[in-house]
């Protein structure tokens, strides 16, 4: 689910409020990132429970429906093929989602059972469902495509969802496009009769354990990397230099040096993106001639130190 770039802007995000901070608890910051990893995990599921709140609030209306005291023939023999959606039901029976939603102790509550109602209104509205439910034919690749137009072209960019999400938790606001992606993939992996399988939090096992040598090293190697930056830039203040710059500096070499199954071409180039990301845009041209620099000379003293096939300095 989470790429290795994703993880050093992670990284940088809580390097930048540690080194911002006058305590300097490096303990404390490693928790809250870690919180706000495990945080986009969690929205991930609170999205896949929207779906199945869906049609639960679609299979109540129905029931109420029937229940009227003078029922239409449309009320006692009602269309239930969106309810019976071949992935709305997977969704709905997913032990993976119940196991997870059940160790979060997440879910949507009785009081937002207005906010689930409207959403489903959105998507009755809808051409697309109107269409799915006046056609006979039913498939599997069918029911799938239309959980996933509805879902991309009525839920993921409603502003009132956004806004319910970033009220709950203030944090989903910058990972809640990553969530929808990652929630249109798993979807898209679904083959008909197969249980629905959640993404992993991280994609390889020993990602998190790079996030987290990433972010204490670049602390315990401070001094190092930014003695190794002031002598490339003579002509400059490191207090003159973007925060932002230094410190993507500083995690560069940190990683060029500790972690010895990246190549450096690697680390350079994601540094870089990410720069053009977070600062300003000359920066990267900028940091890509310091690291440069830098890189020349902890080969030239054999402090660079790559192993495995075609890593090898």
């Amino acid at each position: 689910m989470l790429n290795r770039r994703y993880l050093r802007i992670k990284v940088l995000q809580t390097l930048y409020s540690f080194f911002q901070d006058d305590e300097k608890n490096m303990n404390a910051r490693e928790r809250e990132l870690l919180t706000s990893i495990d945080k986009i995990y969690e929205l991930y599921i609170y999205l896949f429970l929207l779906l199945k709140e869906i049609r639960n609030s679609g299979d109540r209306l129905t029931e109420d429906r029937r229940k009227k005291m003078l029922p239409t023939s449309e009320d006692i023999n009602p269309n239930l093929r969106f309810l019976n959606n071949k992935v709305l039901k997977a969704i709905e029976y997913s032990t993976a989602l119940a196991k997870e939603k059940n160790a979060r102790k997440i879910g949507w509550v009785a009081d937002e059972d207005s906010t689930i109602k409207k959403f489903y209104q959105i998507i009755v509205a809808s051409p697309e469902y109107v269409a799915y439910m006046a056609t006979e034919e039913s498939t599997f690749e069918g029911d799938k495509n239309l959980i996933i137009t509805l879902y991309k072209k009525y839920l993921s960019e409603n502003e009132e969802l956004k806004q319910h999400l970033v009220e709950k938790n203030i944090h989903w606001a910058s990972d809640y496009m990553l969530a929808n992606i990652c929630l249109v993939k798993t979807l898209e992996s679904l083959t008909e009769g197969a249980e629905l399988e959640l993404m992993p939090l991280y994609k390889a096992e020993e990602d998190e354990d790079f996030m987290l040598e990433l972010f204490r090293k670049t602390i315990l190697d401070d001094t190092t990397n930014l003695a190794l930056i002031g002598d490339k830039i003579a002509n400059w203040e490191p207090e003159r230099i973007a925060s932002m710059d230094l410190l993507l500096m500083k995690m560069a070499i940190t990683e060029v040096m500790n972690f010895s199954g990246i190549p450096v071409k690697v680390t350079l180039n994601e540094y870089i993106e990410i720069s053009k990301l977070f600062s300003s845009p000359k920066s990267n041209t900028f940091i890509n001639g310091i690291l440069d620099a830098i890189v020349k000379d902890l080969r030239s003293q054999n402090k660079v130190v790559k192993v495995g096939r075609g890593l090898i300095e």
